[in-house]
């Protein structure tokens, strides 16, 4: 446990990492931690974002992190470093919120699970989605009009091009493979089907994967080439028909009664999470804290999923 501010490094100086930096120094406001540091493999990165932001020191080495005594680590690098500077921030005792997916390889995830319990540290991965006001509401909504007999899943959006050369099941549909867990728990699954939508310049741009959860089917649509952002998940049970609009913040459940709007507010997601990960540090358990055995799951089936999307 720790008592007053946790000291806390931000290891990744990108546009995620600035947004990351934004939201401590916001919840520095609220007594709960202290920025001390950014960390970038590009030194004129991360001395920019110290600047813009009045953090007092940066540099290169993920290792100066332990070197300086802080006790914590916000890791959003790019997927395929985010385990190998994870591992390196655990094994010396740092406590790590480490960016989605975690990583590309569920038995890397397996390897962070068992070192982190070596260590006592506190490990969290960052699936942002769960904190969302959106997803609570329709997860209430779940354990009042459940189960669910079917959902579907859309995540539409541009993907930048610097992320293009990672799998967008690793990229944008790990998001909902995981609220599949948020809301239904942990069940039983295979996957059914995979269909690569759209296919160009050696990547899948558009995916639909179907899932058999339990007993639902999950239908995930991802795509990362339309130039509008859709978030939005339906969901039907024997009672109700549910859609959750992420981007709107507006969540409907329609019944024979009628349709109904239900409230989806609360901190924003990033927020939220971060202060989870905070209190968490500090001995304070978090029932909905997404856990790294939830990341292993989560990486399981987008395993599953690219091998069939490759074959």
């Amino acid at each position: 446990m720790i008592l007053g501010r946790v000291r806390v490094a931000v290891v990744g100086a990108g546009a995620w990492g600035r947004n990351i930096v934004r939201a401590l120094k916001e919840l520095e406001g609220e007594g709960l931690v202290r920025v001390e540091a950014v960390a970038d493999a590009d030194e004129s990165r991360a001395k920019k974002l110290a600047v813009e932001f009045n953090i007092p020191t940066y540099f290169t080495d993920v290792l100066e992190v332990a070197a300086r005594g802080i006790s914590a680590a916000i890791v959003a690098v790019s997927i395929d470093q985010l385990t190998p500077v994870s591992r390196l921030l655990i094994d010396r005792g740092v406590h790590v919120f480490v960016e989605k997916p975690v990583s590309l390889v569920s038995d890397d995830v397996l390897e962070l699970i068992k070192l982190a319990r070596s260590t006592g540290v506190v490990v969290q991965p960052g699936f942002i989605v769960r904190f969302d006001p959106v997803a609570k509401a329709v997860k209430e909504l779940l354990e009042i009009y459940g189960p669910a007999k079917y959902i579907t899943f859309k995540r539409l959006s541009r993907r930048p091009e610097h992320r293009r050369k990672f799998p967008i099941v690793y990229d944008l549909m790990i998001h909902d493979i995981d609220l599949t867990r948020y809301f239904l728990g942990r069940r039983r699954w295979r996957v059914l089907s995979v269909n690569v939508i759209e296919f160009k310049d050696g990547a899948t741009h558009t995916l639909e994967a179907v899932v058999e959860y339990g007993q639902t089917l999950i239908t995930y649509i991802a795509d990362g080439l339309l130039p509008v952002k859709i978030r939005e998940v339906d969901v039907v049970t024997e009672e109700v028909f549910i859609r959750g609009n992420f981007r709107d913040r507006e969540v409907i459940a329609e019944t024979p009664d009628g349709r109904r709007r239900h409230e989806a507010r609360g901190d924003e997601p990033l927020k939220e999470e971060l202060r989870t990960f905070i209190k968490r540090i500090k001995g304070l358990e978090v029932s909905e804290a997404p856990t790294l055995e939830d990341a292993y799951e989560a990486v399981r089936i987008a395993e599953e999923i690219f091998k069939l999307e490759t074959q």
